[in-house]
């Protein structure tokens, strides 16, 4: 396959930031197309396709790679991964380990969203406090299981398990938009930036987060 995957999604972080950090920090050249005007049509606005081909009624992420055109965030960051150089060395476990990572960055964006999309319009304070619950909830696990030293894997370089980590922190749509209205702070989990400093410093990663104009994109003036 000679093709470079193309990405469909909007200029934001949202659901594909972290297959944007699998992509660079693995070492794959991916194009995008990134349009607000995507969000909710049938199709996509570029090219009139539409994005049952793709196995999605509207939504995205979506992923085109030659023949294969795949929704669903987990699985375009699971393929992602999949054809990485960086990473063609992984065992089943450290996948799986990733996975499950890539997973708890899923609840937390879905969880997040909510709260500053819908729960906010209702209720700000209920809203507030769901956001400091959920962190709560996953940091708690996630500082007392990650290494105070190097990746998770103990490799020297990040995989999508440190890179999830690193799009929850630093991403601001949801998360991040979460984080201001909670106004709730990472700093106490000092296991947890340490490991997302060492994640930007890879010279991977580094070089992606200088050129993104996706990371820190809030046209929602949220």
């Amino acid at each position: 396959m000679t093709s470079e995957p193309h990405l469909i999604y909007a200029p934001i972080a949202g659901r594909a930031e972290l297959a944007r950090l699998i992509a660079a920090a693995g070492g794959i050249t991916i194009t995008e197309s990134a349009n607000m005007a995507n969000f909710g049509s049938p199709e996509i606005q570029e090219t009139g396709e539409s994005k049952t081909n793709y196995m999605s009624p509207s939504g995205m992420p979506l992923l085109q790679h030659g023949d294969l055109k795949i929704s669903q965030s987990g699985a375009i960051e699971a393929y992602l991964a999949s054809i990485a150089p960086r990473y063609k060395d992984l065992t089943p476990q450290q996948r799986a380990i990733d996975f499950m990572f890539i997973g708890i960055k899923e609840e937390i964006l879905l969880n997040g969203a909510k709260a500053v999309f819908t729960t906010l319009k209702e209720d700000k304070d209920k809203a507030i406090a769901d956001v400091s619950a959920l962190f709560d909830k996953w940091f708690a696990v996630i500082e007392d299981q990650i290494p105070a030293e190097g990746f998770i894997h103990g490799l020297p370089y990040p995989t999508p398990a440190d890179l999830a980590l690193l799009n929850i922190t630093i991403a601001y749509m949801p998360f991040g938009c979460a984080r201001k209205l909670a106004q709730y702070d990472f700093g106490k989990w000092e296991k947890v930036v340490a490991l997302c400093d060492r994640v930007k410093a890879d010279e991977n990663v580094t070089k992606y987060l200088s050129g993104s104009t996706y990371t820190d994109a809030n046209p929602f003036g949220m």
